[in-house]
């Protein structure tokens, strides 16, 4: 099976692509749910709500994975697994990173912004990522 090499991988990720996030809930079933992401330096992080499904299931169990994975050929995916903290230091600056990656420069700034000053208590879930799989289909 071909592997991305860690070139590929981190030029794979720096795109602006929906990754799914599982975490474990608390009676150990798994949950799913769509992010946007940011892969920088071995890390992943994620803008989610305080009270979110995945954010109390990280307090309760840091242990998570990502997948990121093409919906078109040539089809390669990335799985990211490890270990996840709640932060809420640089909060405003992950989300301006996240959306602008996401929108654009201005529109994800604006989104940003918005988002500081609302009522929706936001954290970052940081993931220290400690195994990588990844796949590529071979052209033909």
């Amino acid at each position: 099976m071909p592997r991305l090499t860690p070139q590929e991988i981190d030029a794979y990720l720096a795109g602006p692509h929906v990754a799914h996030f599982a975490s474990i809930r608390e009676d150990g079933s798994p949950h799913v749910s769509p992010v946007w992401y940011q892969w920088e330096d071995g890390k992943v992080t994620v803008v989610s709500g305080d009270a979110a499904v995945k954010t109390r299931n990280v307090r309760r169990n840091p242990r998570v994975a990502i997948s990121v994975a093409t919906d078109e050929w040539p089809y390669q995916y990335v799985i990211l697994e490890g270990d996840a903290t709640v932060r809420n230091d640089n909060l405003k600056d992950a989300v301006r990173r996240i959306f602008s990656r996401y929108e654009g420069e201005e529109r994800g700034e604006q989104d940003a912004a918005d988002l500081a000053e609302g009522d929706q208590k936001l954290v970052a879930i940081e993931i220290d990522v400690n195994r990588v799989m990844s796949w590529k289909g071979i052209d033909q």
